[in-house]
């Protein structure tokens, strides 16, 4: 039982670093989606808003384009957001109760106990992991939707202001 929960010992520590990833990751998106949001927001308001205005075919779908661009960065944002979460991180028991509960048992069922702490708060980890791995994942693909939306719309535009 003793190799048993030092695996269990050893994967808990694996899963915490996981876990502070996935934090690390969430936090460096919500930054780069805000800053890319804001960038977005300055870049329609240039010009007048001129983009708001199309007056051609060309640059009703540069606005199509824009428009989907900009709310894929949004979805993005909101997922980094969803992802980032401040909710129940799971942690062996920490009270008062249950080291007196150790204390006081024979060592098979300190080792059954510590056992089941273990494999219960792997599972959940796991599971709280996973829902922030599958935020993330969806807020990369919305990035990289909004960025060709994005830059089609830039390119386009581009085109439509060098062709005047």
């Amino acid at each position: 039982m003793k190799t048993t929960l030092d695996y269990l010992k050893d994967r808990y520590s694996e899963e915490q670093s996981r876990f502070d990833h996935f934090e690390n990751k969430c936090t460096k998106l919500l930054t780069f989606t805000t800053i890319v949001i804001g960038v977005v927001t300055a870049v329609a308001g240039a010009n007048k808003g001129a983009i708001f205005h199309p007056q051609s075919p060309a640059g009703w779908i540069a606005l199509a384009a824009f428009l989907a661009g900009a709310f894929s960065i949004i979805c993005a944002w909101g997922h980094a957001l969803l992802a980032l979460r401040i909710g129940e991180c799971p942690v062996l028991p920490r009270s008062r109760a249950a080291a007196e509960y150790l204390a006081t048992v024979d060592a098979d069922s300190q080792s059954t106990y510590l056992y089941n702490c273990h494999i219960d708060t792997l599972e959940h980890l796991a599971e709280v992991i996973d829902e922030k791995s599958r935020n993330i994942e969806l807020a990369y693909q919305e990035i990289s939707i909004s960025a060709w939306g994005l830059a089609f719309s830039a390119v386009l535009t581009m085109i439509m202001e060098i062709a005047k």
